[in-house]
């Protein structure tokens, strides 16, 4: 019984640790260290009176087979039109140790939680998709898969290209520099040094202020067609759209955008008032030039383009009459905003 129960015992020693082996030998990439350079394009009209554009850099750091690995992504998110509204963008989300760090630039603070780092990279990203071919992607022989609205080009479990078009949104994420087998150093995988918050690690369900910033809308940007369009198989867009899908995706990319709006608006019209009162005190032009200046100070940190409302270009007109007219145009526009639900809603208030 004794020997039986050591048998045993071995046994179940020997499969856990051939259990624990296999999990090590499950590279998340295949190969074992890189650097990749892209550059990222995106665009939509949201509405008949906003569009939206999208420029911006990304890199990829990896080493142990992508056990660690950083991904940084900058540019800007800019929309015109009836909302005229600029947002540098900035992100790094890093994976060490079964972790995820990613910095929250605005909040000046670092999120962890667990990594959900389950599969290969490759099988991830191909999920749904189909091999069609072969492509050069910056110098590199890459595989072609497609599917709903979708196209990627891989090199060993790496995106090296992506492009969608769907519901009239664009996006494309194309490598311009890879190299691999190069020894990426600890120093070029270094984070900010903000406090660290660490609910993530707790429980995955809190959600972080995080989730509410505007660079969200790049990471929407970037999973459109596994999120809208299951049944369409090709890369070509539908030719017929429905209407009402197509409004509902438009507000769910601009999310953070609108809740930004809803937020800065009321305050432009504060700024409008306290320069109004500036204006009213100050005799000497000046002290009505800093009077300028400080309304204009106020829109470049709320993010607003000079083209909303740049109530002080002609400098023929009496610029408190000036900023008269514009509080009578722009004051009743702000219980709209108020009500408004999303950015469809904002965007039609600001028309």
């Amino acid at each position: 019984m004794y020997i039986y129960s050591r048998v045993i015992l071995v046994f179940f020693t020997f499969l856990h640790t051939s259990f624990l082996l296999a999990e090590d030998l499950i590279h998340y990439y295949d190969t074992e260290q890189g650097f990749i350079e892209y550059q990222i394009l995106g665009g939509a009209q949201l509405t008949n009176e906003t569009n939206l554009n999208i420029q911006g850099s990304s890199t990829l750091r990896f080493k142990s087979w992508g056990k660690i690995r950083q991904e940084e992504d900058s540019g800007t998110v800019v929309t015109t039109g009836a909302i005229n509204f600029t947002q540098e963008v900035r992100r790094i989300e890093k994976h060490i140790d079964g972790k995820v760090i990613t910095v929250d630039y605005d909040n000046e603070q670092l999120f962890e939680r667990k990594s959900r780092d389950k599969i290969s990279s490759l099988a991830k990203e191909t999920e749904g998709l189909r091999q069609v071919g072969q492509e050069v992607v910056a110098g590199v022989l890459c595989k072609i898969w497609i599917g709903p609205s979708v196209k990627k080009c891989l090199y060993k479990g790496i995106v090296l290209k992506q492009e969608s078009r769907v519901l009239g949104v664009s996006y494309l994420k194309e490598a311009t520099n890879a190299v691999f087998d190069k020894n990426v150093t600890s120093t070029q995988c270094i984070l900010p040094s903000f406090p660290k918050n660490l609910f993530g690690m707790i429980s995955d369900k809190i959600k972080t202020k995080k989730s509410n910033t505007v660079d969200n809308v790049c990471k929407v940007f970037k999973n459109v067609a596994h999120e809208v369009d299951a049944e369409n198989k090709s890369l070509e867009p539908k030719t017929i759209v429905d209407a009402k899908k197509r409004k509902k995706f438009m507000n769910k990319i601009t999310e953070s955008i609108f809740k930004k709006q809803k937020e800065i608006l009321p305050e432009l019209l504060v700024a409008m008032k306290k320069s109004r009162e500036c204006l009213h005190l100050m005799n000497d032009v000046f002290d009505k030039q800093i009077c300028i200046k400080s309304y204009r100070a106020t829109k470049n940190a709320l993010g607003i383009e000079s083209e909303d409302y740049a109530i002080f270009e002609d400098y023929d007109i009496n610029p408190l009459d000036s900023i008269e007219d514009a509080i009578i145009d722009f004051a009743p526009r702000i219980p709209c905003v108020k009500r408004s639900k999303n950015f469809t809603d904002i965007s039609n208030c600001m028309k």
